[in-house]
């Protein structure tokens, strides 16, 4: 069992969908752990903040900023990355997703996972709004990377020695749930965990 520790470096290779022309190819990306003591790392999640129209990139960064000077062990921070070296110093333009991990008890909660807002397909439209829209499908601009989100998990569950579990903004459940995710209880409707078997 391989199991999560905590110094900046890369962990796994994991494959991810690349657009080529109109077409996804397999892509092979490096998902990294990052140390908040590290300027570089915490550089780059800056620069993150900064350029990305994301919702919790802001969160991601000041939670690393704070524990660059109080070290707390629990609290992991990762990035998925299309880099495929020099991981010492990762280039922010080459970031397609960061999460942020705590490590509890009995489970290891996700507080916050961020895709690159460019390479969010957005929600599956149903059949009738697809009949009805007045956009062609040439219309549609098609993000360059897909399957980043899913990446992050499937690295996360290969290296976790616990189940995760996670609370889920609304837009986000469809995507945990694809991605093995359960709601244990229908009176919690945004806790959703993934059980380690």
């Amino acid at each position: 069992m391989t199991q999560i520790s905590f110094k900046g470096s890369f962990i796994n290779p994991i494959n991810i969908k690349k657009l080529d022309g109109q077409h996804y190819n397999d892509f092979q990306a490096s998902f990294v752990e990052l140390n908040p003591k590290d300027a570089s790392d915490l550089d780059m999640l800056n620069k993150i903040r900064t350029t990305w129209n994301g919702n919790f990139n802001d969160i991601i960064y000041n939670s690393a900023f704070c524990s660059s000077f109080c070290e707390d062990k629990n609290k992991k921070f990762y990035a998925l990355t299309s880099q495929q070296d020099s991981f010492n110093k990762l280039d922010a333009k080459k970031i397609l997703g960061v999460v942020e991990l705590n490590k509890g008890k009995d489970t290891n909660r996700i507080e916050f996972l961020q895709v690159n807002p460019d390479y969010i397909s957005g929600k599956p439209k149903s059949w009738l709004s697809k009949l009805f829209s007045t956009k062609s499908n040439s219309d549609v601009k098609l993000p360059f990377f897909k399957k980043v989100g899913a990446a992050i998990l499937d690295s996360l569950k290969k290296h976790t020695d616990k189940s995760l579990d996670l609370i889920s903004v609304e837009d986000a459940t469809g995507f945990y749930k694809r991605n093995g995710f359960t709601r244990p209880s229908i009176f919690n409707p945004a806790y959703f965990i993934w059980r380690k078997k």
